[in-house]
């Protein structure tokens, strides 16, 4: 059967794809140790699964608004003004079936074929993507280890055209868990400033995943006169253990959100609803259930750092929030196996380690830094120490 042209361009997910084949292995009876998949590896708390109970059985089984019940954007609205210190209306607010849809929608609603997006890399592979989906075209900004993966002003001016569009700015970021102080968000408050015609996309997804007491700081409350052209995505999948769910949100001015929810209306309609009454009651315990997990995480991210930093031939950023680490094992690129295959890029890399240490963990070219891999530790810390270990094993054995 002949497909269309626009979706025999789109390339399948590297991480999805490395979490099947680890699965299938893992399903076949290989001890696979997978450091793959972006999702917590908590439950959900249990007061959120009983609000989502107790909606299923006050009614909450039905259709509701297109864009989400006022309910839920209430409590959207109550934790933006609580950490920005400003307000949106309802028409400023959307729900849609996860923050990669909430992108997905906006991005279709804003660029017209040939508009240019700044995406600053290493990068979550499904930005690219999604503006080559929509007709857009994807600049990619390189940010250096040695910068904290932030891209400098000089290679942003570089990368602006009269066509350029919007900028993505994912922080803290997938992969490689930086995080922008707000130090390096300051300057590009007001270079944005000085480039009225870009529009901001902030998704802050991992936004209460921010270590070392480390606050995670808004670009918007650094240059409030950006909110006409700013777009705040968020969800509850990263930090209430709620990936299953698929419930994201945006924070827009009114137009775009109003585009979003035409466009909406006639794909998937309404998130589900007794999901948006689970993330009502989310957002209400708010701290009580995020605190527990970013604990762990920040005490699985100082393993996980220091077990990499031992290994000869391993550079890394320590990451300041998510749950990624990313190494840079250009080091290996070019070695070769016990059996004499040659390394050739992280792709072989990668492949090598699921093959030989029966690791799976994500090749950076993906995310547009090619020798580097991504490593999720939102896992416990045996398998952390079990896994790192085999990695060592496995680099050791390259000559």
């Amino acid at each position: 059967m002949r497909l269309s042209s626009a979706v025999e361009s789109i390339p399948a997910s590297p991480t999805l794809a490395i979490a099947t084949r680890a699965r299938e292995l893992k399903a076949s009876g290989v001890d696979v140790i997978s450091f793959s998949a972006g999702e917590p590896d908590f439950n959900t708390p249990d007061a959120i699964i009983e609000a989502a109970y107790e909606a299923a059985k006050d009614g909450y089984t039905r259709y509701t608004a297109v864009n989400g019940l006022p309910e839920l954007k209430a409590a959207i609205r109550a934790r933006a003004e609580a950490r920005f210190g400003l307000t949106w209306s309802d028409a400023e607010i959307i729900a849609s079936c996860g923050a990669k849809h909430t992108l997905y929608n906006l991005f279709i609603a804003l660029l017209d074929p040939g508009d240019e997006v700044i995406v600053p890399t290493p990068a979550w592979v499904s930005y690219p993507t999604q503006v080559q989906i929509a007709g857009g075209t994807p600049v990619e900004v390189a940010g250096l280890a040695e910068n904290g993966f932030v891209p400098t002003l000089d290679a942003l001016n570089a990368a602006v055209t009269d066509r350029t569009r919007a900028i993505i700015i994912n922080n803290p970021t997938n992969p490689t868990g930086a995080l922008w102080s707000r130090e390096a968000l300051e300057p590009l408050a007001k270079w944005l400033v000085d480039h009225p015609n870009i529009v901001v996309v902030s998704d802050a997804i991992y936004d209460e995943l921010a270590y070392d007491g480390a606050e995670c700081v808004e670009l918007l409350t650094l240059a409030p006169q950006l909110k006409d052209r700013y777009v705040h995505v968020n969800g509850i999948s990263k930090s209430f253990a709620m990936t299953g769910w698929r419930l994201g949100w945006a924070l827009a001015p009114k137009d775009l959100v109003g585009a979003m929810t035409r466009l909406q209306s006639q794909s998937t309609s309404n998130p589900t609803a007794m999901t948006q009454m689970a993330a009502v009651k989310a957002l209400e315990l708010g701290e009580e259930v995020i605190a527990p997990m970013r604990a762990a995480f920040e005490r699985r991210r100082d393993l996980i750092y220091g077990l990499l930093s031992a290994i000869d031939g391993v550079e890394i950023v320590k990451p300041r929030g998510a749950f990624y680490a990313f190494p840079d094992l250009n080091a290996f690129i070019g070695r070769t196996t016990p059996s004499g295959t040659k390394i050739e890029d992280d792709l072989a890399l990668a492949g090598y380690l699921l093959d030989d240490a029966q690791v799976a963990l994500v090749p950076g070219s993906p995310f547009g830094a090619p020798g580097f891999v991504r490593l999720s530790y939102a896992t416990d810390d045996a398998t952390i120490e079990k896994g790192i270990a085999r990695i060592a094993d496995a680099l050791g054995k390259l000559s």
